[in-house]
């Protein structure tokens, strides 16, 4: 049997359908799975031993300006035929999107997915050939486990699921043999906690005889890192790191520390003690999934507000604004010390 997940982004999603590919993998070795991804996410869907091939789009890179639709049109066209000729015995929805039913449909083949009481964007259920019950004040991971347990009649492991990713030996040069990896950028705005608290980790870390070592995925993030390293013993990373490269940094770490972002469910992925400060998310849905992982949530009275942009202060960041450096720094030493 061949199935086709579809699981296009973000970061933290793409990591979140692991552990139901792990607990595929294990109880039906006769199915083969291949990925459809947002290309920038392809090397990370990549990383999982169990995923044969990963195809993917680029929605996000094609479907603006207008002059960009004749390309996203021949890509699209292009997936449709590499596609079939796969020749799937089940498209697997994960994502819940009317996007992500229509790219699925590329595939000519059944179609399974979150029933309507489910599904982010109800209409996307219509045009399922099976839906799927799942509650949805559960974690993200555990909807995906749920979800495709039903949809191949296997029963669901009892437990914690597993990420099955490999933690690498590599080491990247010019980093220190024993590190903490601090992740201070996020999607959203009202996710970030002000960089002077981010300072002053870095010299608290110093103090435990532990640099800091900071990595970036563009222009505006490469200078918060230059700006919060400068306060001592830490390194930026020289590139941006993607897929293995990335991975190999961020489990090589002793700890991390770090927001609401794809960045944490990967070192949650791989194994990485953590502490997590959430403000405008809830970390009982998007939280991280696995053990030896500390969570401090904003004392905000709006928290968690779900917003982008927050509303209820200058500056945008009144839920992490109140996420104290004390109670932070308490947290690292108790991490620390186990």
């Amino acid at each position: 049997m061949r199935i086709l997940i579809v699981k296009l982004s973000s970061f933290g999603d793409v990591v979140h359908a692991m552990p139901a590919i792990s607990d595929l993998a294990a109880l039906r070795p006769d199915v083969e799975i291949d990925w459809l991804v947002e290309e920038g996410f392809a090397s990370i869907a990549a990383l999982h031993p169990a995923v044969g091939q990963v195809f993917t789009v680029a929605d996000r890179r094609l479907r603006w300006p207008p002059t960009r639709w004749p390309a996203l049109f021949a890509a699209r066209n292009g997936l449709r035929r590499e596609l079939q000729a796969h020749h799937y015995d089940l498209v697997i929805d994960l994502q819940g999107l009317l996007k992500s039913i229509a790219t699925a449909r590329l595939a000519v083949a059944p179609v399974a997915g979150y029933d309507a009481d489910s599904i982010r964007e109800p209409a996307a259920s219509r045009f399922y050939d099976r839906t799927v019950a799942v509650p949805r004040d559960l974690h993200a991971v555990e909807r995906n486990r749920r979800l495709l347990a039903a949809a191949l009649h296997y029963e669901l492991p009892t437990g914690r699921g597993s990420f099955g990713l490999p933690n690498s030996d590599d080491r990247r040069a010019g980093l220190p043999a024993r590190y903490a990896i601090l992740l201070h950028s996020a999607s959203w705005p009202s996710k970030l906690w002000p960089e002077a608290n981010w300072r002053r980790l870095v010299g608290h870390l110093a103090g435990q005889g532990l640099p800091a070592v900071l990595p970036w995925g563009n222009d505006e993030e490469k200078a918060r890192a230059g700006r919060i390293a400068a306060a001592g013993n830490a390194v930026v990373l020289e590139d941006r790191l993607g897929g293995a490269e990335l991975a190999a940094v961020v489990g090589g770490a002793a700890c991390a520390i770090g927001l609401d972002s794809g960045l944490m469910h990967l070192a949650t992925a791989l194994g990485v003690p953590g502490v997590w400060l959430f403000g405008p998310t809830d970390p009982g849905l998007t939280g991280p999934y696995g053990e030896g992982q500390a969570v401090i949530q904003s004392t905000n009275p709006a928290a968690p507000c779900r917003t982008r942009d927050c509303a209820h202060a200058a500056g945008g960041r009144s839920c992490m604004d109140v996420v104290d450096f004390e109670r932070v720094a308490e947290a690292v030493d108790a991490l620390i010390r186990a």
